[in-house]
């Protein structure tokens, strides 16, 4: 989120359509990381909570075929989110949606085998009740996986334009407590919600694209309208111009789906708790 002025809400109401290309693939990629972790079966019920566009529950559908496998509730906050979750899946009777905070989830106790909040507890309100609600929904002995993000590699980026454009300007910065970068602090919030069990690990994905340009182009759509929201038409543009040159000194090589890709390093946070 790059609008410090706009509730989180609203500005992924706003992004809704073009989320995952917009982010460069890194949520995603992210969950394809993790989901083995869980141990999935196709009677498993799970929770994929702050759901986005339903990328997890997208995941697991690839997974085990159209109707095969588990049963998946997909919510979020943001309605926007959730037509676009409800039209993706839809006919598909293991999934099921619903516009729903995570922080009041409404499901009854012990409803899953398997929580999974992908980057969704930064934006909570109230993240120490949004914790208490995965407690609260997971069954005794089920998994629940929460992810946040520990370092952005694409600020370092956006300050070294800033600095080529407009020196004096304060170093751009995205609109999150500075506490969601530790990971201790994933760690305290989850214990606070009622976990005992919580193991934390680091993964490092990438917001990529098949070309710098098209990462650029990415980076730009996100963060442009917050990094240049003060600069003249032709500031912009030279921006836009200098981008892909600084990510070629950043960027790294890899391969997604079988195809080159290039991509900035990011390094997530992932929490993996029992009850």
């Amino acid at each position: 989120m790059a609008d410090p002025n706009k509730k989180p809400l609203d500005h992924f109401n706003e992004i809704a359509h073009s989320y995952e290309k917009s982010t460069g693939g890194c949520t995603r990629e992210l969950a394809e990381r993790f989901v083995p972790l869980l141990n999935i079966t196709s009677d498993s019920v799970i929770l994929d909570n702050a759901c986005g566009t339903g990328i997890v529950t997208d995941i697991l559908v690839n997974k085990f075929g159209l109707g095969k496998g588990p049963t998946i509730h997909a919510v979020d906050g943001s309605s926007k989110m959730v037509e676009i979750v409800e039209a993706r899946f839809l006919g598909n009777k293991n999934v099921t949606t619903a516009t729903i905070p995570g922080e009041d989830l409404g499901f009854p106790d012990e409803t899953f085998t398997h929580s999974v909040t992908n980057l969704g507890f930064l934006f909570f309100d109230d993240a120490q009740k949004g914790a208490a609600e995965v407690w609260r929904t997971l069954r005794p002995g089920g998994v629940a996986v929460v992810t946040n993000w520990e370092e952005l590699g694409y600020l370092p980026i956006l300050r070294r334009l800033q600095r080529e454009i407009h020196p004096e300007n304060e170093p751009f910065d995205v609109p999150v407590g500075r506490d969601w970068f530790r990971p201790a602090h994933t760690e305290e919030v989850l214990r606070s919600g009622g976990f005992q069990d919580v193991g934390l690990q680091a993964m490092t994905v990438h917001w990529g694209a098949e070309s710098v340009e098209e990462v650029a182009s990415s980076l730009a759509q996100m963060f442009g309208p917050a990094v240049f929201k003060e600069w003249s038409e032709e500031e912009k543009e030279k921006a836009i111009q200098l981008l892909p040159s600084i990510l070629r000194e950043e960027t790294v090589s890899l391969e997604r789906d079988g195809r080159p890709c290039v991509g900035v390093r990011m390094k997530a946070i992932v929490a993996v708790c029992k009850k």
